[in-house]
């Protein structure tokens, strides 16, 4: 069973459903006890999808969900983001493509904000393993901001061969390692994958060696390194700034 709470992650579950024309997942049910713009923007769009709010007491809501405002959508099946395929996107993959891969990225916080950054910067799949990884979890969607109900996302059980399948597809792959080449000046091409590494161990060694190259970001000041999630916004920038989204 699956709880969001967040007005944001509500919010964009249910648009991406109206936009997808996709049917809600199976068990879904709104649960209101609050009022208020929001949650009457809410209500709008679950009754564009004919969905019926229910209206339990509200200690029964708190009870199901500590962290609500006075409302939660809980479903039981887990939608996560748009169903992305790794197989069918090589096969549409054009010219000009972004693919992030996310090395066991274990805090939702860092994960929903990269998933976030993802969105706004038209990353074309996000690539994330199966196991020992942040849950896209209710803290995962509230720290996207909604955008992980839009950004395709796709778990897979091997991130090194995920890697080789990108590479025989013309990807070329880079790691954030603070080793690596300036990314100011590295010539990143058209295809391009970043591989963004675990919090406390970056990138493992088996994936940096599968790599390229490795990208840094200059730094100055008295810290040690940039917090993953931000280190990633300023890649995915850069690569949007030389070759912009339709």
């Amino acid at each position: 069973m699956q709880i969001l709470t967040g007005f944001h992650a509500i919010e964009e579950r249910l648009r991406s459903a109206v936009s997808r024309a996709a049917p809600l997942p199976k068990g879904t049910r709104l649960l209101v006890t609050g009022s208020g713009p929001r949650i009457k923007a809410i209500l709008l769009l679950a009754s564009s999808l004919g969905l019926v709010p229910q209206r339990p007491a509200k200690p029964e809501l708190d009870r199901l969900a500590p962290d609500n405002r006075g409302v939660a959508l809980q479903f039981e099946e887990d939608e996560g983001a748009p169903e992305a395929d790794l197989e069918s996107f090589l096969a549409g993959a054009g010219e000009d493509a972004l693919v992030l891969v996310l090395d066991h990225i274990e805090d939702p916080q860092n994960f929903g904000a990269i998933l976030r950054s993802a969105d706004i910067f038209a990353v074309d799949l996000v690539i994330a393993p199966k196991r020992r990884s942040a849950p896209l979890s209710d803290a995962t969607a509230r720290a996207s901001a909604g955008a992980l109900a839009h950004v395709p996302l796709t778990l897979v059980p091997n991130l090194a061969e995920a890697l080789k399948r990108l590479a025989k597809a013309g990807f070329w792959r880079y790691a954030a390692d603070m080793s690596g080449e300036e990314v100011a000046s590295a010539e990143l091409p058209r295809k391009c994958v970043l591989v963004l590494g675990n919090e406390g161990q970056g990138v493992s060694r088996l994936l940096r060696e599968e790599c390229d190259a490795a990208l840094s970001i200059k730094q100055r000041g008295h810290v040690d390194s940039l917090n993953v999630s931000a280190a990633a916004a300023i890649l995915m920038h850069e690569f949007r700034r030389r070759y912009p989204a339709p």
